[in-house]
């Protein structure tokens, strides 16, 4: 297991929930947020690792709880949050990352439409859902902020990936427009565009072979679940004040 050595950005006294969190990039993140001070919920539906996940952030010495949570459900999701409040008193930091790769890269003519309304159920509105619910919660606290996994994907098109794309593609546009709606409100929005990060969904979608996207980035290689949970750090953090409706790529130059 990779441990992080808390850092310049200090979450001490956060309440910090996480979707998605069992795996990759919400893995790492959820004990990036622990090292950094704050105290964890994790919400995802693979409820034995969520449990794993909880006890190796208690062996850091950090504060967790973890919600069997399927982001397609409102009343589910309402529920995380309220954990949050019931447990460690409110909610200031949101990392909605759950999400799924669909069918993975094939093309339109072959896609169906059973498979595109899963993806955008869980990549659209499972972070619409997730986000009505933290809002309340965080206007109570005066502030927070929200962070929402979308994807270079989100910012081009990519051929025979069209359905992830297009989920990630509204997700992308949601965030910038709920972040102009909440900044009065203290609330900032932003996103991580992750590029190729190596990840089981990676592998699920490229079946292996990461050169279909990697050969697109100038680093020449994947990037890892720890250096995108760094760049959610920062702007879970006070280091991130004045940066909303932003989408920070975590790409190894690919849009550069």
């Amino acid at each position: 297991m990779t441990t992080h050595n808390k850092d310049s950005f200090d979450l001490s006294g956060k309440v910090a929930l996480i979707t998605g969190g069992t795996s990759g990039i919400g893995y790492a993140t959820a004990l990036k947020f622990a090292a950094s001070g704050a105290k964890v919920v994790i919400g995802a539906r693979r409820e034995k690792e969520g449990q794993q996940l909880v006890e190796a952030i208690k062996a850091l010495g950090g504060e967790a709880v973890f919600l069997k949570t399927d982001v397609t459900k409102s009343d589910q999701v309402q529920a995380l949050v309220n954990l949050a409040e019931e447990r460690f008193g409110g909610l200031d930091i949101a990392f909605n990352n759950a999400g799924i790769e669909g069918a993975g890269l094939i093309p339109l003519a072959d896609e169906s439409e059973e498979s595109l309304r899963q993806v955008m159920e869980v990549n659209f509105f499972g972070v619409w859902h997730s986000m009505k619910a933290e809002v309340a919660a965080m206007m109570k606290r005066g502030g927070g902020s929200i962070i929402n996994t979308t994807s270079v994907a989100g910012l081009k098109g990519i051929g025979t990936f069209s359905t992830y794309v297009s989920s990630k593609f509204a997700l992308e546009w949601l965030t910038r427009s709920v972040a102009q709606e909440l900044a009065p409100a203290g609330i900032r929005v932003n996103s991580v565009a992750p590029g190729p990060i190596d990840t089981d969904l990676l592998d699920r979608a490229t079946g292996g072979d990461y050169t279909i996207f990697t050969q697109a980035v100038p680093q020449q290689r994947a990037g890892t679940s720890e250096e995108v949970a760094n760049a959610v750090a920062y702007l879970a953090s006070d280091s991130s004040t004045y940066v909303t409706g932003h989408a920070l790529r975590i790409d190894g130059g690919m849009l550069s």
